[in-house]
Parts: C-alpha cells; sequence; structure tokens
C-alpha cells in the first residue's frame, strides 16, 4: 500500500475523532436548548440561533472544522472510496467519548462491536489500497451534475420523511440526510480536485457549479444535523451518518471518478462484505452501548 494512503488513513482517522467529539459537544446544547421550549422534536431557528451562540457549540464547530481540514487533506492523498469509509470509526469514538464523560465502563458486547468494526474498516481499506486506480485524467463533467442531482433529491427526501414523519423516526432521518450530504461533500472536493489538476479551472463553468453545489449542500447537512440532535440523541446522529456518508461516497468513487477502474471481481465481494461488516458492526453498536441523552439538558446547564 503506498505510503499517500496510510497517511490519509491516519488523517481521516484523527478527523473522525474530531467529529465524534464535535457532535458530542453540540448534542448538548441543542438538547438543552430545544428543552426548555418543551418540545424536543422540534428546531426552530431562535432554537439555533441561541445554541450557536453559546462557546461550547462553537467549540464544537471549531473541531468540525477541524475535522473538515483533516478530511480534505486527506482527499489529497487517497481515493475518496477509501478516505471516506475510515469516518465509520466516528461511531467507536462517540460510545468511548461518551463512556469516559459519565464514568460508565464499556460494555463487554460493545467492545467487542467496536473491534468488529475497526478491522473490518481495516480490511476494507487494505483491499481498497491495494487496488485503488490512478487518478483519472477524464472527468466528466456531465456524470458529477448527474450524480449530485440525485443525491440532491435523496437527501431531500429524507429530510422531508425528518420533517414530517413520526417523532421516533425523526432523529435516524435528519441525520441520515446530513449524511447523504456529507457523502457527497466529501464526493465533490474531490472531484473539485480533480477538476483543478485537469482544466483551467478559473473559467471552468463545471468547477465553480461543483463549488457552489459543495456549499449549498454542507450548508443544508449542517441544518439538517442539528434537527437530528434535537431530535434523538448524538450517538444515533453520529451512527447513521457514519454509515450513510461512506456508502455515498464509495458509490460516488466508483461510479464517477472510476476509483473502481482495478477492482477484480474477487476484490470487489471482499470489499463489499467488509463494508457490510463494518455497518452491521455500527448497527450492533447502537443497540448494546449505554444511552446517555436523558441527561443531555441537566449536564448542558451545569456547564454553561
Amino acid at each position: 500500500m503506498q505510503l499517500n494512503i496510510l497517511l490519509a488513513v491516519l488523517l481521516q482517522t484523527v478527523g473522525s475523532f474530531f467529529f465524534a467529539y464535535s457532535a458530542y459537544m453540540q448534542d448538548r446544547v441543542v438538547v438543552a436548548e430545544v428543552s426548555e421550549n418543551g418540545d424536543k422534536a422540534k428546531l426552530d431557528w431562535r432554537t439555533l440561533w441561541e445554541s450557536m451562540k453559546s462557546p461550547r457549540w462553537q467549540a464544537g464547530l471549531a473541531l468540525l472544522g477541524a475535522s473538515l481540514a483533516c478530511q480534505i487533506t486527506a482527499l489529497s492523498l487517497a481515493p475518496v472510496s477509501i478516505v471516506q469509509p475510515v469516518g465509520v470509526l466516528a461511531f467507536p469514538w462517540s460510545m468511548i467519548i461518551q463512556s469516559r464523560k459519565h464514568k460508565v465502563p464499556v460494555p463487554t458486547a460493545a467492545r467487542v462491536a467496536a473491534v468488529g468494526t475497526v478491522l473490518a474498516i481495516g480490511g476494507f481499506i487494505i483491499v481498497g489500497g491495494i487496488n485503488a486506480a490512478p487518478e483519472s485524467n477524464d472527468l466528466d463533467p456531465w456524470r458529477v451534475v448527474i450524480g449530485a442531482g440525485v443525491v440532491y433529491l435523496v437527501a431531500a427526501a429524507l429530510g422531508f420523511i425528518g420533517s414530517r414523519g413520526p417523532n421516533q423516526w425523526r432523529c435516524l432521518f435528519w441525520a441520515s440526510g446530513g449524511a447523504v450530504f456529507y457523502g457527497l461533500e466529501a464526493s465533490l472536493v474531490k472531484s473539485l480536485m480533480e477538476f483543478a489538476k485537469q482544466t483551467d479551472w478559473v473559467h471552468a463553468p463545471a468547477f465553480w457549479g461543483t463549488l457552489v453545489a459543495l456549499v449549498i449542500g454542507s450548508a443544508t447537512a449542517g441544518w439538517m444535523v442539528q434537527h437530528g440532535y434535537a431530535s434523538g440523541p448524538a450517538e444515533l446522529v453520529v451512527a447513521s451518518m457514519t454509515i450513510t456518508s461512506p456508502v455515498v461516497a464509495v458509490i460516488w468513487g466508483i461510479a464517477v471518478l472510476g476509483e473502481g477502474a482495478h477492482l477484480d471481481p474477487l476484490s470487489a465481494t471482499l470489499m463489499i462484505l467488509l463494508g457490510a461488516a463494518a455497518i452491521t458492526g455500527v448497527i450492533r453498536l447502537t443497540t448494546v452501548h449505554p444511552h446517555f441523552d436523558d441527561d443531555a439538558a441537566a449536564e448542558a446547564a451545569a456547564e454553561a
């Protein structure tokens, strides 16, 4: 495996920790603000603004920025279909952070699931790294446009269900909608890098159109994730994002960027199985680790 891929994986691993801690900090603030309004299923603009003024929320935003910096640097070194799946590690990080903050030991079943998830992701990265295709020199702008349009439609549908669906499903669908956009964000960043290498990007409409789609998608993703925090536990938000975002990025890398050109049937099958194992591990973690959302408001108020 190439050294640049190893460095990219290390950066994304660090970034996944920053993301998990950011989610923990912002969730505490948003839940406290929404609880004061007596409506935990809804986050209005006033409540969001009050949350954003909190130093704790702003610290979480700074960590999110650090996570993004790690991700962008990693994407400059390796294919998006290898970098983005490493983000699955954010959920084990989230579990560890919550357990340490609340001084509750991680159950054995959760430890086993976390180790299994890490091993599966490690295997996925190794297989993908060995079979990584060289950078394409013929990125088709129309593939980017069509791909982004499809992702926007999927995210919009998930957001609609999150806003109109049953209360018990709102957190999952809000977070999944945000995760789809975050997966697109990583994919578009990689696409912009490819456009910049292949064209006179200053005068390329495809570059600027992609940049606009990236900015709008990123802002919408943040808005949807905050609704997820208001509707349910941070662990569920992180879990749904770590499952959905890599799937979007891997599909994009293969279908749009041509990163799967060197994959043979055996390697492709192995990557699918390892990816499924990692997703299964995250789903298992959501059911066996302790949940701390009930005291989120009290904790945030005490630390304010």
